[in-house]
């Protein structure tokens, strides 16, 4: 296995995935740098990339940002009119996130060079499905990622 050291049990496990999210990360980092934009911006577009608008709270969560962090972010993506705001349906006091135009535009083109990178990598849906399997038994009240329910490996 190359450089990896020997190891065994859960420590095997948590240096596996670290490494594997280290080692994705750079190759997402040319492809994001290129649209200036950050690996948490990404994560956020990623998520509503799924058309269904999404509530702070539930997009603090599957984007791994606090909420402080991600209301600036929010704020910074509607000024680039990446994102937008709209109130509930249902409950006009809360607030929907949603992808703009020009959002889409921008997940578009990032999803395809994203795929294109990781084209060469030993990715299936079995893979997709294990890790998917491992989350939901880490924990079991929060859903696979959305982003692998929709089949949008690394996206």
């Amino acid at each position: 296995m190359g450089n990896i050291p020997t190891m065994r049990g859960s420590t095997d496990l948590m240096y596996l995935l670290t490494r594997a999210e280290r080692l994705l990360s750079r190759r997402l980092a040319t492809i994001l740098d290129a649209e200036r934009c950050s690996m948490d911006a990404w994560r956020v577009v990623s998520v509503l990339a799924d058309g269904r608008g999404h509530f702070m709270t539930e997009l603090s969560e599957l984007s791994f940002l606090p909420p402080g962090s991600l209301t600036r972010l929010i704020d910074h993506l509607v000024e680039e009119n990446l994102v937008y705001r709209r109130g509930d349906d249902v409950d006009r006091r809360r607030i929907r996130v949603h992808l703009a135009a020009r959002g889409r535009r921008l997940h578009d083109r990032v999803d395809a060079g994203i795929r294109r990178s990781v084209a060469d990598l030993p990715i299936d849906g079995e893979l997709l499905d294990r890790l998917g399997d491992l989350i939901t038994a880490l924990d079991s009240k929060v859903a696979p990622v959305s982003v692998l329910q929709r089949g949008k490996a690394l996206t």
